[in-house]
């Protein structure tokens, strides 16, 4: 029998896990991390990703392995510690959180040009999948690159992320 891991896989994109390398081990790393980070939440960016699968939970999981490989390239392993060290860390390490962003949009970029014909700059996405302009600002601060921001088409953004999302 395989594992759940394994089966949950195939509730994602698999170009984009092939591409991204994905593996069952990956998913569980994921699942525990976004535990230590969320543990306090009703439903947790994983409960999301798993739930939506498809292209919308592809994402999730892109910026979640992306973020755990940038800690894990500095010498972190985010699994080792509590909700209070980690989040220092994470402070600390802004930019495996802006890296992750950018994965993450740019991997819904394709797909929203590819599925519905729309495309948007890659910080339109960010400020659109977003409550709020915390992570818009960090990105737009990086030092990862220059990014274009189209204000006039967060709305139209975030209408195609819904849709995406099966909403």
């Amino acid at each position: 029998m395989a594992d759940k891991y394994t089966e949950l896989l195939e509730r994602f994109d698999p170009i984009a896990i092939a591409r991204y390398q994905i593996t069952a081990k990956d998913l569980e790393s994921i699942e525990q991390y976004i535990e230590i980070l969320q543990s306090d939440f009703a439903q947790n960016v994983w409960q999301e990703a798993v739930q939506v699968g498809g292209e919308y939970g592809t994402s999730i999981i892109i910026h979640e392995v992306t973020q755990i490989r940038a800690l894990k390239q500095v010498g972190i392993d985010p699994l080792r510690y509590g909700l209070k060290d980690l989040q220092r860390i994470l402070d600390q390490h802004r930019d495996a959180h802006v890296s992750a962003l950018y994965e993450e949009h740019l991997y819904l970029q394709e797909v929203l040009t590819r599925k519905f014909g729309q495309r948007f700059q890659v910080a339109t996405l960010v400020r659109a999948n977003q409550l709020d302009d915390t992570d818009l600002n960090r990105f737009l601060e990086s030092a990862i690159g220059i990014f274009l921001f189209e204000e006039d088409r967060v709305e139209q953004a975030r209408q195609a992320l819904e849709r995406l999302k099966g909403r």
